[in-house]
């Protein structure tokens, strides 16, 4: 081979090697900073065949899609002095290419700023809130207060936080057994309290409950006294008409009830002068003739 041809095939590979050095390419998922000795040049966003100058620019390759960041836990301090271990994650994307390679260069680093951020958001609103407002009552509004807040800081570094949730909040080891006892003890002391108030209640009832059945007894009793008067009344009347029809009848009647109920039982002892009064029956059956005037 000549050295005509040699230095045809030496100026096909320098060409090729210079042309290889100014294209570079750009997919759908990628963004693209050109620099010129680490002084950015120009921001290639749209995808697809694109040139730099050979040798002189580089091409720093950031991520166009939606990353998440999975940040670390850490324990924070709520308004009301309680501590909480606070786990907590973001979605967010390089909106500004340019301004994320002039404060961070790589998207490492950019990840470990916007942690710092997120963190130093969590703990400013959490320090705000009550524990309860945060493990339950608000968690919503809360995280979303701190998606703007992060997304508010983050855009100096070119990035768009789109959101920011807390996966988990809990107590620190060391406090949860003893904030459990004291909550078992005041669940306890509550349930004291309701029973002693039930005991009470229960107490109050029955005595209204005894109060009433008593009323109840003595109205019931006076009734029945006073039908009972009325009864004996009505019997004594009914006895004093019969008596006044036929007063021999009458006494005969009662002179017989009075020997039933003396002489019927089997023990009766009765010492008495054969012409006593209360034998005047036996003396003579039609009561007249034997009786003492």
């Amino acid at each position: 081979m000549n050295a005509k041809a040699i230095s045809g095939v030496v100026v096909l590979v320098l060409g090729a090697l210079l042309i290889g050095a100014s294209i570079f390419t750009v997919n759908e998922r990628q963004q693209a900073i050109v620099v010129q000795f680490g002084d950015p040049q120009r921001t290639v966003i749209e995808p697809g065949l694109h040139f730099k100058t050979p040798f002189v620019e580089q091409v720093i390759y950031l991520d166009k899609r939606i990353l998440s960041l999975d940040v670390r836990p850490q324990e924070v301090l709520a308004s009301d002095q309680r501590r909480l271990v606070v786990d907590s994650f973001a979605r967010f994307r390089i909106a500004d290419p340019l301004k994320t390679y002039q404060a961070a260069r790589t998207e490492t680093n950019a990840s470990d700023l916007l942690e710092k951020i997120m963190q130093s958001s969590i703990r400013q609103m959490l320090a705000n809130e009550r524990m309860t407002a945060i493990v339950s009552g608000s968690r919503s509004e809360l995280m979303k207060r701190i998606s703007e807040l992060t997304n508010e800081r983050a855009a100096s570094l070119g990035l768009e936080v789109l959101e920011v949730r807390l996966k988990r909040v809990d107590l620190p080891a060391a406090n949860s057994q003893s904030i459990f006892q004291r909550m078992e003890t005041e669940r306890q002391q509550e349930a004291a309290e309701k029973r002693a108030e039930g005991q009470e209640q229960a107490l109050a009832i029955r005595a209204i409950a005894d109060r009433k059945v008593a009323e109840t007894l003595a109205e019931a009793r006076r009734e029945a006294a006073i039908v009972r008067g009325e009864a004996d009344a009505e019997a004594t009347r009914i006895f004093a008409e019969a008596y006044g029809q036929d007063p021999e009848f009458f006494e005969f009647y009662r002179t017989l009830a009075a020997y039933r109920t003396t002489l019927g039982k089997a023990d009766t002892r009765l010492v008495l002068s054969p012409d006593s009064e209360f034998f005047h029956l036996f003396l003579d059956p039609n009561g007249n003739s034997k009786r003492r005037k």
